[in-house]
């Protein structure tokens, strides 16, 4: 029920949005609210004066989410309220170095395993709230994922790759969340929120000692079931560059097997490509996997 209520609240943001623009620009003033409509005016130069030291400048590259986890604000940093849809892609190529503690195991050190895991994102939100001086950027928005492997999710005995596309590895995901964003510093943004939905059983897709076959080994039974809809997540944007940041995101499930957590960061448009590194743990092991992702604003463009 609590997806259904966010994306019921989401949408009835869009509409509104909408039909209040619509609604002002067809709808002449009056000469009876000439004096509220002054009062309204001075009230706004009053409290742009209050914040004349704050000015929000729009960066040269994308501010609308760090890799899987969206900001409050719209395309480069549109300070304003409206609507906003970017499509994301990322890819989990596979995992670079990781260790487990498990007493089922036999080999407790992995490396250069594949995951050929695709993630395909349509990302909608809308800014309730500008920032100013001491105000974040508030947004509540709704998140589409299409996933799927072109290798299967490594085996716990003999990894094996493929490279067939079929029903047994696609899947789709929906979630809904609130985003906070601050500006703490002309290239400096912090941001924070809240998802509900199936964030959380993306991550148990990142690695095979997530899979459902080895949590029944550690003794959950029905894993699936159990795993997590809430996450709260948390990151930074730093512009190292105008056009090169350095970006990282935490993602944190709230409850479920295992208790894993998820850190992307975001270094590759030092190196000119979209080039990241995840840091993956859970109890009983950690590992690095290495991914590539590309955001692109369809709306607003500027």
């Amino acid at each position: 029920m609590s997806k259904i209520f966010f994306s019921f609240i989401c949408l009835f943001l869009f509409s509104f949005s909408a039909y209040s623009q619509s609604f002002q620009e067809n709808t002449p003033p009056s000469s009876s609210s000439q004096t509220i409509s002054n009062d309204i005016q001075t009230t706004d130069r009053e409290r742009k004066d209050e914040k004349k030291d704050f000015v929000f400048y729009p960066a040269k590259v994308n501010l609308s989410g760090i890799v899987l986890t969206p900001t409050a604000y719209r395309a480069k940093g549109i300070n304003s309220v409206g609507t906003a849809l970017d499509f994301n892609a990322s890819y989990y190529i596979g995992r670079l170095y990781g260790k487990n503690s498990f007493s089922w195991t036999s080999e407790k050190k992995n490396y250069l395993d594949r995951v050929g895991l695709w993630l395909l994102e349509a990302d909608g939100k809308m800014m309730v709230q500008t920032e100013s001086k001491y105000r974040p950027a508030m947004a509540a928005g709704v998140k589409g994922i299409f996933k799927f492997r072109d290798a299967p999710q490594p085996s716990i005995n003999s990894p094996s790759v493929s490279v067939k596309v079929d029903d047994k590895n696609t899947d789709t995901y929906a979630a809904a969340y609130i985003s906070l964003s601050k500006r703490l510093h002309d290239k400096f943004f912090i941001n924070a929120g809240y998802s509900d939905g199936d964030m959380p059983k993306i991550i148990y897709q990142m690695s095979e000692f997530l899979s459902e076959s080895a949590l029944k080994l550690d003794g959950y039974a029905a894993p699936r079931q159990k795993i997590s809809q809430t996450a709260f997540y948390g990151g930074f944007i730093w512009l190292f560059k105008e056009k090169n940041p350095i970006e990282l995101e935490v993602i944190i499930p709230q409850g479920g097997p295992l208790s894993p957590k998820l850190l992307n960061l975001q270094l590759g448009t030092l190196l000119k490509l979209n080039f990241q590194i995840s840091y993956l743990t859970y109890k009983g092991g950690w590992e690095y996997l290495g991914l590539f992702n590309f955001r692109y604003s369809y709306f607003p463009k500027k």
